[in-house]
């Protein structure tokens, strides 16, 4: 039995009418912004009318608080994942997702509301374009040779190399992607960094962030230059010492590469 949270203003599961109706308003958008709009609507809409509203009656001074009505969890994700499914052909999927996270209603578990079966039809474009400027080539295959250094001097079992691989790996995969577009322009943001604009709109860039060689003795935090010459980040607190570097001079730089926006 599913027990009533008193924090939402209603809380029920969607009619079998009503997920046909939410559905064929997704089949039929023509846009990213009408797909959200006619979705929102529709899965709101039923909820507002239990207690006698609608969308309508809501504006900018009379706020709407879509998190005050809930439908059962099953029910939301198989939604969201046909309207994120949906703006793949637009390239939004992403923007999509953030849109009903933001303004989609409350969920609640449900043990006796199956997930409806709703097809999901792949939508992204035939193919994918992907715009490689020449120097952008050559940023690869230098990251791709810097982390082959780190297995040969770290070794291949070592965190450092994993840690490396593991990060380019997940960032060079996100640039295949359909989900921000199928025309991607690549080009450079550093000696170990790309710049990526999406057909969407979203640009980012993968990053590599070295780690700066700094003294390992307790309280001491000397950064130490790549020819041995030394800063403070901070006034040390040790006795004059001899600085361990962190890693040695002449080894290649650790680190790992993530996407900022």
């Amino acid at each position: 039995m599913t027990t009533a949270n008193p924090t939402y203003r209603v809380q029920r599961p969607l009619t079998d009418k009503e997920l046909t109706d939410i559905v064929a308003g997704i089949e039929t958008a023509t846009n990213t912004a009408e797909l959200l709009d006619g979705a929102l609507r529709n899965i709101l809409n039923p909820l507002l009318a239990d207690i006698g509203t609608s969308l309508d009656d809501f504006n900018a001074e009379h706020r709407l608080q879509p998190s005050d009505y809930a439908i059962p969890t099953s029910q939301w994700t198989a939604l969201a994942d046909a309207i994120t499914g949906r703006a793949a052909e637009w390239g939004t999927s992403v923007q999509a997702g953030l849109a009903l996270i933001n303004m989609g209603p409350g969920t609640y578990d449900d043990p006796h509301t199956p997930a409806p079966a709703i097809p999901v039809p792949d939508r992204r474009p035939a193919l994918h374009l992907l715009q490689v400027t020449r120097e952008a080539v050559d940023v690869i295959g230098a990251c791709v040779r810097h982390i082959a250094d780190l297995g040969r001097f770290y070794g291949q079992g070592s965190d450092t190399y994993r840690e490396a691989l593991t990060s380019w790996h997940h960032c060079l995969t996100g640039l295949f992607t359909m989900n921000m577009g199928a025309d991607t322009h690549i080009t450079v943001d550093g000696t170990l960094s790309l710049f990526v604009a999406c057909a969407n709109g979203y640009a980012y860039g993968v990053i590599f962030h070295g780690q700066h060689r700094r003294c390992t003795v307790n309280g001491c935090q000397t950064t130490i230059r790549d020819d041995g010459t030394t800063y403070p980040a901070a006034p040390s607190t040790t006795d004059e010492h001899e600085h361990q570097p962190s890693y040695p001079l002449g080894a290649p730089q650790p680190g790992r590469w993530s996407v900022h926006s």
